[in-house]
């Protein structure tokens, strides 16, 4: 049966794994697990001898409070999810154990500032500044040798891979495929928030971002591929359009997207009041 434990019993349990032979997949969570999050922790399975999956709703990414508080928790569920999936050890810290209250650091991102700009960057201020945060804190420890992320986040993924070289992690950032629902929605814990309908309407998001990135393929600009991708997007019904860009996987700029070897479609979209990311590479 999984077990949930605070940072000073994993502290405990880690001692065990010192050797050479041992590694130690890593896959940091919010909770209100689903598929995505189960596909993480299978893929970390197959290539380490140990997964630590974490639970912890972090508070400094959320730059609307509302959404902070709308987070689905579940924390029973995602033990029972995580105990299915043959998970011993699921780290499960307090607020002070992440954020001590004498501690309001954050880490310096002058470095790779650039690739947090633009896209979620623009809409979601402060995000990427909480997500290394948490994150650098986790990795501190867990002392992983794998970290798995999903590539739903796309450029989560890559302010992560950059934190991690200049901070000088001694790990390796694993970048994992979107996992999908049938219709194509990809899988997130928002989808919960969302009704049977509302989960239609936004399957949409996909065939607009599957609409652009063939558009791309048959050699087209990105601004045209971009224009048929919102066409079909701003023709879904319920479906309200916040960003639809193409930018470079490497930089993540939308002025400078290079070849389209290197392009990857973004969207964010509202649906039912719930905001839904997704993005696709043209050349995957």
């Amino acid at each position: 049966m999984v077990k949930s434990i605070n940072t000073r019993d994993y502290h405990d349990w880690r001692l065990q794994f010192t050797s050479e032979n041992s590694s130690i997949g890593f896959v940091p969570t919010m909770g209100a697990l689903h598929q995505g999050h189960l596909y993480l922790v299978q893929q970390a399975k197959r290539q380490c001898s140990q997964v630590v999956v974490s639970i912890f709703v972090n508070p400094r990414q959320f730059n609307d409070a509302n959404d902070l508080e709308s987070y689905p928790v579940q924390l029973e569920e995602d033990l029972a999810l995580l105990s299915n999936e043959g998970i011993d050890i699921v780290l499960v810290p307090s607020i002070h154990e992440i954020y001590p209250v004498d501690d309001t650091s954050s880490l310096d991102m002058s470095s790779y500032a650039h690739i947090a700009q633009g896209l979620e960057g623009d809409h979601r201020p402060g995000h990427f500044q909480g997500v290394v945060d948490v994150v650098s804190r986790l990795l501190t420890i867990v002392k992983p040798q794998k970290l798995y992320l999903g590539k739903k986040d796309y450029q989560q993924l890559k302010v992560l891979e950059a934190m991690v070289r200049k901070e000088k992690f001694a790990l390796d950032v694993i970048g994992v495929p979107t996992e999908r629902a049938y219709s194509g929605l990809a899988l997130s814990s928002r989808n919960a928030l969302l009704s049977e309908d509302g989960r239609a309407r936004a399957s949409r998001i996909y065939e607009a971002l599957q609409c652009a990135k063939a558009v791309a393929l048959h050699g087209d600009s990105a601004e045209i591929a971009c224009a048929k991708g919102k066409a079909v997007l701003q023709s879904a019904e319920g479906v309200k359009e916040e960003y639809f860009l193409i930018a470079n996987r490497h930089t993540m700029s939308v002025n400078e997207v290079g070849s389209p070897k290197e392009w990857v479609v973004f969207c964010a979209a509202h649906v039912e009041g719930v905001r839904l990311i997704d993005n696709v590479e043209v050349f995957d």
